[in-house]
C-alpha cells in the first residue's frame, strides 16, 4: 500500500512563529482551523457562520448565488457591517489567502491566480495584511534588513543558508520571504527520510521509499504486514518528522497528517495516537550532515551512469 506523510499546514505555521504575528501564533496554538479562524478576521463574522456558510456554498463563485443563499437562508450575516467577500464564501477566501498572501502577494496577481475580479480582491489582501495578521508587515521588514546587513545571505531554522544575488525589487523580495518557511519545510522531510533511511529496525526493513513532494513524504509498505506492525512504522516516521523548531524564543514542532490506500485516489486518514509536538529532539547537525552525504553519492552515481551510457547511434 501507498503510506503518505504530510506536514499539514507547515508553511503557514512556521510563518506564524517567524513573524511573531500574535493573531497566527494564537491560531496555530488553539487547534482551529485556520481557514475559518482567517475569515473570521477578515470579515468580523462569526466562527458558526462561517462555517454555516460554507455548508450552503461550499466552492460557490456566482456572486448572484451567493448573495440569494446569504439573504434567504442565512441573513444574519449581514449583521454588524461585515465584510463579505462577493465571489466566494468567507472560509474560501480565508484558505485563499492562508495561501497565497504571507509572502507579499499583491491584489492583481492574487485576482489572477484565483480567478477573480481585481474589485474583489484588492480588500480580501488589505485585510489580511493590515487587520488579520498585522504582524506580517513587520516580517517583511525583517527580511530586507537581514538582506542588507548579512551580504544577501538567509538561514532557515535549520541552518541552512542561502545568499540571494537578484537585483532588488519584487523577484528577490518573492525569494525571500518564502525562504524560511518553505525550505525548512524541505529540510524537515528531508531530515525525517534519512533517519529512517539509517533505521534498520524490524518494522522500517519492509518500507519503501517512493519520492518527496515538497511538505510530504511517501512509502509503500507490505499489505501483509500485520495492523501493529503498520501502526508502527507510521509512528516511527511521524516520529522523524517531529522536528523541534524555534523562533523568536518560541519552540514549537510541525503536525504530521498520515494517510494510506492502495493508490493515490483511495487514500484515508490513517488515525495514530497524539504525541506532545514540543518533545523531539533531534541532532539536527549530524543527520544534516548525512543527508548532504547523500545527496552527493546519489549525485555521483547519476554522473558515473550518465558517463558510461553508450551514444545514441552506438
Amino acid at each position: 500500500m501507498l503510506v503518505e506523510f504530510d506536514l499539514a499546514g507547515a508553511e503557514w505555521v512556521i510563518v506564524a512563529y517567524i513573524s511573531g504575528d500574535k493573531n497566527m501564533i494564537s491560531v496555530v496554538e488553539s487547534g482551529k482551523s485556520p481557514h475559518v479562524a482567517t475569515g473570521t478576521l477578515i470579515s468580523r463574522v462569526s466562527e458558526e457562520l462561517i462555517l454555516k456558510e460554507h455548508d450552503l456554498l461550499g466552492a460557490a463563485t456566482d456572486p448572484d448565488i451567493i448573495r440569494k443563499v446569504r439573504e434567504e437562508q442565512l441573513p444574519e450575516i449581514f449583521d454588524g457591517d461585515p465584510f463579505l467577500p462577493r465571489t466566494m464564501t468567507i472560509r474560501q477566501a480565508g484558505k485563499k489567502s492562508n495561501h497565497g498572501l504571507n509572502y507579499d502577494m499583491r491584489y492583481r496577481r492574487f485576482a489572477l491566480e484565483n480567478e477573480m475580479p481585481e474589485t474583489d480582491a484588492k480588500p480580501i489582501v488589505e485585510l489580511y495584511r493590515n487587520q488579520a495578521y498585522p504582524g506580517l508587515l513587520d516580517y517583511h521588514e525583517e527580511v530586507r534588513n537581514e538582506i542588507k546587513l548579512k551580504d544577501r545571505t538567509l538561514e532557515n531554522l535549520l541552518g541552512r543558508r542561502v545568499r540571494l544575488l537578484d537585483q532588488p525589487g519584487p523577484d528577490l523580495w518573492d525569494k525571500a520571504y518564502s525562504f524560511k518557511p518553505q525550505s525548512t519545510v524541505f529540510d524537515v522531510c528531508r531530515i525525517a527520510f534519512v533517519r529512517a533511511y539509517h533505521d534498520n529496525s524490524i518494522v522500517m526493513r519492509p518500507a519503501r521509499f517512493k519520492g518527496n513532494v515538497h511538505d510530504s513524504i511517501f512509502y509503500s509498505y507490505p499489505n501483509s504486514a500485520s495492523h501493529d506492525q503498520f501502526l508502527a512504522f507510521c509512528m516511527k516516521i511521524r516520529e522523524y518528522m517531529t522536528i523541534k523548531l524555534e523562533a523568536k524564543g518560541r519552540q514549537f514542532s510541525l503536525g504530521v497528517d498520515v494517510k494510506a490506500g492502495p493508490n493515490w485516489g483511495a487514500m484515508e486518514k490513517v488515525k495514530l495516537p497524539e504525541i506532545d509536538r514540543g518533545a523531539a529532539e533531534v541532532p539536527v547537525v549530524q543527520i544534516d550532515q548525512r543527508a548532504w552525504d547523500l545527496d552527493r553519492a546519489v549525485r555521483r552515481a547519476h554522473q558515473t551512469a550518465d558517463q558510461t551510457r553508450p551514444s545514441v547511434g552506438h
